[in-house]
């Protein structure tokens, strides 16, 4: 399981259009709209059984929509129960967290 909390910023003439976008997508909810431009958004794994991308794919996803600025992540959860990337041989859950290279 992966919980991200992530900062989408958006362009002011589209926050209203973004924030409906992000609030349609499995596993997203936007916690806080302060009307500036910012979204505060948590995003989770979902169950994936009917093709919903894990939470790492739609913040990537998210940050090429039209009018959306950028995106930061803030905080992330990735516990033993997270599921390890499509065609991946990772066994432990902290792997991609090592150095580079190997």
């Amino acid at each position: 399981m992966s919980i991200l909390g992530v900062v989408v910023r958006a362009r002011a003439e589209a926050v209203a259009d973004v924030a409906q976008r992000l609030a349609e997508q499995p596993g997203v909810e936007v916690a806080l709209n302060p009307g500036d431009g910012r979204l505060v958004v948590v995003m989770e794994d979902v169950d994936g059984a009917n093709g919903e991308p894990s939470a790492a794919r739609t913040l990537a996803d998210v940050a090429t929509w039209p009018g959306v600025l950028g995106t930061s992540l803030v905080w992330e959860y990735s516990g033993p129960d997270a599921p390890a990337p499509e065609g991946s041989q990772m066994a432990d859950f902290r792997a991609w967290r090592g150095r580079p290279g190997g």
